[in-house]
């Protein structure tokens, strides 16, 4: 049996829950390993896609396997590395890594972004395009893919804007376990994190990607909450009347000041009254549909 220091790792993507009872270096057991088992998957099929250019079948079994490194001492973590099944493949070379790990984290951000309601196909392509031009790593790896697809460089912006679309897809379920404790166990989780490509899933992000309507999260602003109708100090969630919206919206406080005494959300459900806060809208056919508030501004 080959030992891990044999197997060629080819990429590497951080992952970090934090918030909730993740602060404290804890996290629900079975959320953790659903959220392992949906990385892993998604990890590989990205991978895969990246240096193929090809969407498997929803249960085609990969040539690639999903390790996890130890954590760091402080922090709530899990390292993914991705590694061919055979242990020879020559685009896993240390050279290709940094090119490999910047694409797959671009894809893996794009399909985020689309399954959110927020991903552009063409600012991809371009994004992708742009690179391979000035890294000869980065185009190395696309030539083959389109090599192994019967391709040319020429079609790379063709083949992409055909295939993407049908990864997003491919991707939802693993995505979906991914994000199992996000909202339970912790309030956020980042992948490829410290890096120029990282990757932020909070409690919006994941309620739409978990969720079977189109959800669209909106980019965070600030809201004038008329009146806190209901809250749950305990959860966080909330009825609240918004400046501009006629009927009351549901709502989520993420606000770690929500368990302090005497907090501002309280404050205005006890006394009636009116308060400012920042806040990620999630819409549902073009309406608010929840609103996640991240602070109150005094």
């Amino acid at each position: 049996m080959e030992s891990i220091h044999q197997i060629k790792l080819a990429s590497e993507m951080p992952v970090t829950y934090t918030g909730r009872i993740t602060d404290q270096h804890l996290i629900d057991a079975s959320q953790f390993s659903r959220s392992l088992a949906g990385m892993s998957r998604l990890y590989s099929l990205i991978g895969h896609y990246c240096l193929t250019l090809e969407v498997p079948a929803p249960r085609a079994q990969l040539p690639f396997q999903c390790f996890s490194r130890p954590s760091k001492e402080g922090s709530y973590a899990a390292y993914l590395t991705l590694a061919h099944v055979a242990n020879e493949y020559q685009l896993f070379a240390d050279v290709y890594k940094d090119a490999l790990d910047w694409l797959i984290s671009k894809v893996m951000g794009f399909v985020k972004d689309a399954l959110t309601g927020n991903g552009n196909v063409k600012e991809l392509v371009e994004v992708i395009s742009q690179q391979a031009k000035a890294s000869a790593e980065l185009n190395t790896l696309l030539a083959n893919s389109l090599s192994t697809a019967h391709g040319d460089v020429v079609k790379l912006q063709e083949k992409l804007i055909e295939t993407l679309p049908h990864l997003v897809s491919a991707a939802k379920p693993a995505y979906r376990s991914a994000t199992t404790p996000v909202g339970k166990s912790c309030n956020a989780m980042v992948q490829f994190g410290g890096t120029s490509e990282e990757i932020l899933i909070s409690e919006a992000e994941a309620m739409a990607m978990r969720s079977d309507a189109d959800l669209e999260v909106g980019a965070a602003a600030e809201f004038v909450l008329e009146r806190m109708v209901a809250l749950n100090v305990n959860t966080g969630l909330c009825r609240v009347k918004i400046e501009g919206e006629s009927s009351l919206v549901s709502g989520q406080v993420v606000d770690i000041e929500l368990s302090m005494p005497n907090n501002p959300y309280s404050k205005a459900l006890n006394e009636h009254s009116a308060m400012r806060v920042r806040a990620k809208p999630v819409f549902k056919d073009g309406a608010l549909y929840r609103l996640f508030i991240s602070e109150a501004i005094q």
